[in-house]
């Protein structure tokens, strides 16, 4: 499963239009214009997703799956994406890129990547069950570094940080279709449960590139929307936030796309494109100035 975060957008921009000062008939007009332009790229952009994983498969078949022991990859990729979920800004991340797997007769394949450990005890056919350990990176209320994936931004100075986690949980899958559910770990992070829906296909375009289109609907907790999306009285106090406290619910919907351009035996070139909508009770919150965001990236692997 692929999982992006999300970026600013129009809503924002338009607030800051010097032509259109705050409350006027214009800024008004400008901003339903601009919601209305947001919503129609989102929408377009999940449905040519949908479009995509569902169009017949092409001659070619799809990539490989690994061979049997162990294999990976190591490379460095450039990302730009937002500060945090729902942030009006956007910082550039660079990170490496690591992969472990390990491909059994007997016991499944276990996978060690940037999302954390994922063990796939059953394969059969089409079906698939795996358990899973991931990381939860957290929030930080201040601007953190290029090379720090941790999200955050000074414009939540007040709210406090959200500590890192590790999330625990199972994952059923069948053919392109993927549910994995996990719970938060401890007394630290958002203690929360959350619950993916995955439809993932790869594509084999030719015997250099292939394509990986996903769709992910991800569904929160009550706990895990506080500490993401909720703010308390005591952080009203502390900001310019008013106080909020969501319910579970939708916490969003993402369409991603993937390519890999094979430069040599070993040596990949990888890009991807996602985009993203928080659902209705995560993006009613006062921290939230932007509903929908994109995430791109570009990188370069080598195969072991």
């Amino acid at each position: 499963m692929t999982h992006l975060p999300t970026s600013p957008g129009l809503l924002h921009m338009a607030s800051l239009d010097p032509t259109h000062p705050a409350g006027s008939p214009a800024d008004a007009t400008g901003a339903g214009q601009a919601t209305r332009t947001e919503r129609v790229r989102t929408r377009a952009m999940l449905a040519a997703a949908c479009l995509a994983l569902c169009a017949g498969a092409p001659a070619q078949a799809a990539p490989q799956s690994p061979p049997e022991g162990l294999s990976g990859r190591i490379g460095m990729l450039v990302a730009t994406t937002p500060t945090y979920e729902g942030s009006p800004n956007d910082r550039i991340l660079v990170t490496p890129d690591l992969t472990l797997t390990y491909r059994s007769q007997g016991w499944g394949t276990v996978q060690f990547g940037q999302r954390g450990l994922a063990w796939n005890a059953i394969e059969s056919g089409r079906f698939r069950l795996a358990l899973l350990a991931q990381f939860d990176l957290g929030r930080k209320d201040r601007d953190t570094s290029s090379v720090n994936p941790t999200p955050g931004d000074d414009r939540l100075a007040g709210m406090g940080n959200v500590k890192a986690s590790t999330e625990v949980g199972f994952g059923i899958g069948y053919g392109p279709v993927t549910v994995a559910a996990r719970q938060s770990l401890g007394e630290r992070g958002a203690k929360g449960v959350q619950v993916d829906m995955t439809i993932e296909q790869a594509w084999a375009v030719s015997e250099r590139l292939s394509l990986h289109p996903a769709l992910t609907a991800t569904w929160a907790d009550r706990d895990y929307m506080q500490a993401y999306f909720g703010v308390t009285a005591a952080q009203a106090q502390a900001t310019d936030f008013s106080a909020y406290a969501p319910t579970s619910g939708c916490r969003k919907v993402e369409a991603t796309m993937g390519a890999e351009y094979a430069l040599s035996p070993k040596w990949t070139l990888q890009a991807n494109i996602g985009i993203s909508q928080l659902g209705d009770k995560a993006a009613a919150s006062p921290i939230v100035a932007q509903r929908n965001g994109t995430l791109v990236s570009i990188g370069v692997t080598r195969a072991f």
